[in-house]
């Protein structure tokens, strides 16, 4: 089975995790949250233990990115080689795969822990623990698979867990008082005298007040890691209590709709980083059919089979084998369409033949034991009614047809999710192939789109921003015709019902206002304003002064935010088709000067040779740093100060306080006196070896063992100190080193790119593109102020905080009578426009497309940074970028005053014609 590697959003919601460890260790979690999230931490239910949440919508693989979590927390809080994790999931089957995918040698799950802590870890259920050894717990990883509610239950007389167990004997035999004095503080860990005097046995007798010895309490001694998935459902006291028996040292969630108030949401991942990774289908071009359900039964076969022939021309292009299915919402029995009555019309009316077809309800379960991904399995259409069997998947699964009204249709979302997810997570060559499709009943597009969004948005863990993304009209995409969006499209217009009884003067007034549409309807019996087009600040203040109390306002927020993000969804570029110019990137190749004289004998053929992209390695390459100077070796500032059962680890800015048993559960004895500075080395080769590529294992370990011997000798520090704080000495090697590169780089890079030793030019072949589906900004990060940008590419911004210069100069670029359309430009790669700099890339703040072709970068920047060397880089090499375009491309530092031209003043001569 092939290994998977972290998509961008999961390295980045592990990076967001591991800094947060690190924050903690010194500030206590709830300023590491805050710094990390920009809210307040919620510590009611845990206390001082952190308790975090990474927020995956649905098919966002958190399966994975939990398997890689375990090794990040281990290291960067328990700072241990061997953790203790306990893994809850919410029900029996899916603790079966969890447990089966773990356990499978080659499987990514597995993989993601035996690269860490090798082929040794051990990964079980709760009835294996007892027949761990106790000498293995700390030398090696064990991962415990359960259930929660193995152990949420008000009597723990009635689970195995924690009742008294003569196979823990020789575990506990073992363990001295001190240590287990933890259990004395946790609920119902000590053996009562009322227990006692039920013990038929009497060995209970000698024990009261004392810890039991039981599963739990073994796992409570080695304050396990504790990972919870869909840790929604575990937001109740017997849950808290539950979680609370097992003294877990940290606790990380993961779950697509957590329990608003109650998780700390420390990473949230939006649906645009999962479209931009390939791990989704988007967008869900949706159909509504007012018809009735013959109408969208048509449609979705019609559908079904102008994909099979876009997937037959994909694989004939090499992009692997799809066969696009249709899974079927019918209705339930009683009604007009249920399932035995929907494959009768497939068969007789629509002709599909017989073994196209599988019912899969609780009675009938034909898709039992198929392989729906194998090439000879006939399947296209599912017909089902609720939801499908827990942990079912259909890998091909590209259109649902729901009968039911959505409004009422119960599991629909569980259905859509399958239809979301990408075949083997790899965009398709036939752009068809990367968007969902959904057929429903109903009467207008904005109805469907309503209902789609509420499920998206309630069940699916999406919020209104991603749906500004997520929902076009199937009509405004040309499905088959071509392997291109088209430019010209239908736009769908969105109407939203606020329920009004009296509506105010003031805001009837508004009706005809430029681009807002309010009528007076009665639907339902009820008096309602149907809106259509972008709600105003100014009308939304209107709307929620027609309702009185909190709930009922905040219920008229949320209505006007979903508005207003299927509003964008329709009407930005991107939605619409239309394509974003290409950026040139930067490439070099190295001038005569630095070419030897066997490659001058070729003479003109020099002028033939490649440009290679311009990037930061490539100047390193040149760096002749050499490691084992007086100023590499020393680590200024790091200090291990040792007690009796704490030390300390100073670093330059800060300090770390462990308590021994954390450094002491480790992979080998690296707390006893037989460790040897050779283990030590091993140890930071085998932790950084990835770290600093640039070196050779011999580079590497000759300066790990000059600085471990310079600590030694000449900071007086114990190798067996050194040892238990490892981790953060080699956190602080990587930084150490990290500087020294940086410092070495700057020169070369002035040398061969600002002062061009290299040949450098434009690259037009390995342009830089915006592409519809690809701005994966990150949910913490958007845009969610109430200014409409108009001309902006796609219907959400990344990071742009509502007031101030930035978003001042975003207004002025948006309103700009010579810009066509522009980007906030995002920060990562290869979504993100950048530059290469000695440091690394320098990714501008925004993009901008001009009605006469050209293009301009921009980069907004406080005046009181312009004269700061980095920033004068990075001006320089937009500059040089801006020059070699040849006038195609400009670049532009703008700042609030500069020479007496405000912001507006300096944009216009940039993009002067």
């Amino acid at each position: 089975m092939t290994t998977l590697s972290l998509k961008s959003y999961q390295q980045a919601a592990l990076d967001t995790l591991a800094r947060f460890a690190r924050s903690a260790q010194i500030h206590g979690a709830a300023q590491a949250f805050r710094e990390q999230a920009g809210y307040s931490y919620n510590g009611d239910a845990f206390g001082a233990t952190p308790c975090v949440c990474l927020r995956i919508p649905t098919g966002g693989g958190k399966t994975l990115l939990a398997a890689h979590a375990v090794q990040t927390i281990a290291q960067e809080w328990r700072a241990t080689d061997a953790p203790v994790a306990v893994w809850l999931v919410p029900s029996d089957t899916i603790r079966s795969q969890t447990l089966k995918a773990l356990q499978t040698d080659g499987h990514p799950y597995r993989e993601a822990l035996a690269a860490h802590y090798g082929a040794g870890v051990r990964v079980c259920t709760l009835d294996d623990i007892a027949n761990i050894a106790p000498p293995d717990w700390g030398l090696q990883a064990v991962v415990v698979v359960a259930t929660i509610q193995g152990f949420r239950v008000d009597d723990t007389d009635k689970r195995n867990v924690y009742s008294f167990s003569e196979g823990f004997e020789r575990h506990f035999k073992g363990v001295d008082e001190q240590r287990l004095r933890v259990l004395h503080g946790l609920p119902d860990a000590l053996v009562t005298v009322e227990e006692a005097a039920t013990d038929k046995t009497g060995v209970l007798q000698g024990f009261i007040g004392q810890p039991r010895w039981s599963l739990a309490n073994w796992l409570a001694l080695h304050e396990p890691i504790l990972i919870v998935d869909e840790a929604h459902n575990t937001k109740t006291d017997k849950s808290f209590t539950a979680l609370q028996r097992l003294n877990p040292s940290i606790i990380l969630e993961l779950t697509a709709t957590p329990v608003a108030g109650k998780a700390n949401v420390l990473y949230h991942v939006s649906a645009q980083e999962l479209a931009a990774e390939s791990m989704v289908k988007l967008p869900i071009a949706l159909a509504e059919h007012p018809l009735g359900w013959q109408q969208a039964v048509f449609a979705a076969v019609q559908t079904q089979r102008a994909l099979e022939g876009e997937a037959l021309k994909d694989e004939a292009a090499g992009n692997g084998y799809v066969r696009p299915i249709v899974l079927f919402q019918a209705q339930n029995e009683n009604d007009e369409v249920p399932p035995e009555a929907l494959r009768t019309y497939l068969q007789d009316e629509l002709h599909i033949p017989p073994e196209q077809i599988k019912v899969a309800t609780g009675s009938t379960r034909e898709l039992d034991g198929l392989d729906l991904s194998a090439r000879t399995e006939p399947t296209r259409f599912v017909i089902t009614v609720q939801a499908l069997r827990e942990g079912w998947d259909c890998p091909f699964a590209y259109v649902l047809c729901s009968l039911q009204r959505l409004s009422s249709a119960t599991a629909v979302e569980q259905l859509l999710g399958r239809v979301l997810r990408m075949p083997y997570a790899t965009r398709r060559g036939r752009e068809a192939l990367n968007k969902a499709y959904a057929h429903v009943v109903e009467a207008k597009f904005s109805n469907a789109a309503h209902e789609l969004a509420d499920r998206l948005i309630n069940n699916m863990g999406f919020e209104a921003l991603d749906v500004a993304s997520m929902i076009v009209h199937q009509g405004a995409l040309p499905l088959f015709d071509k392997n291109q969006p088209a430019a010209g499209v239908f736009i769908a217009e969105i109407a939203t019902n606020f329920i009004v009884p009296t509506p105010s003067p003031e805001l009837l007034a508004v009706a005809g206002t430029e681009g807002i549409s309010i009528q007076v309807a009665t639907i339902g019996g009820e008096q309602q304003l149907v809106v259509t087009g972008h709600i105003s600040p100014e009308i939304e203040t209107l709307l929620i002064a027609e309702v009185r109390g909190a709930k009922k306002q905040e219920q008229v927020r949320d209505k006007v935010a979903q508005h207003n993000a299927l509003t964008s969804a329709q009407q930005a570029p991107a939605s619409r088709g239309v394509p974003f110019a290409p950026l040139p990137t930067l490439s070099y190749r190295p001038r005569i000067t630095e070419i030897t004289e066997q490659d001058k004998n070729q003479g003109d053929q020099v002028d033939l040779w490649p440009f290679y992209p311009l990037e930061r390695s490539a100047v390193l390459e040149t760096v002749d740093l050499d490691l084992l100077t007086p100023e590499a070796v020393q680590l200024q500032g790091f200090l291990v100060v040792e007690q009796s059962n704490t030390f300390e680890i100073y670093l330059k800015d800060a300090h770390v306080q462990l308590r021994a048993a954390d450094a002491n559960q480790i992979a080998f004895d690296y707390g006893s006196s037989t460790i040897s500075a050779d283990d030590l080395v091993r140890w930071l080769d085998q932790s950084l070896f990835q770290k600093l590529p640039h070196f050779t294992q011999n580079e590497r370990c000759s300066y790990f063992a000059a600085v471990v011997s310079y600590l030694i000798n000449e900071k007086r520090q114990s190798l067996v100190g050194l040892a238990k704080a490892r981790f953060k000495l080699a956190q602080e090697i990587e930084a150490h080193v990290a500087d020294l590169l940086s410092n070495a780089a700057k020169t070369q890079f002035r040398q061969l790119v600002l002062e061009q030793t290299w040949d450098i030019t434009a690259d037009w072949e390995r342009p830089m593109l915006f592409e519809r589906n690809r701005y994966p900004v990150p949910t913490g990060s958007r845009y969610s102020g109430r200014y409409q940008f108009n001309k902006h590419f796609y219907p959400v911004l990344a990071d742009l905080k509502d007031g101030g210069e930035e978003f001042a100069c975003a207004q002025l670029l948006d309103s700009h009578a010579n810009v066509e359309q522009w980007v906030r430009n995002l920060d990562t790669q290869p979504c993100g426009f950048s530059l290469a700099t000695s440091k690394g890339r320098f990714f501008p703040d925004f993009v901008a497309q001009l009605k006469d072709g050209r293009m301009a970068v921009i980069e907004y920047k406080g005046a009181h940074l312009l004269a700061m060397p980095y920033e004068i880089e990075k001006r320089q090499v937009g500059e040089l970028w801006a020059k070699v375009s040849e006038g195609k491309c400009l670049f532009g530092q703008i700042v609030l005053q500069r020479d007496g031209l405000n912001m507006k003043q300096q944009l216009d001569a940039l993009l002067a014609t």
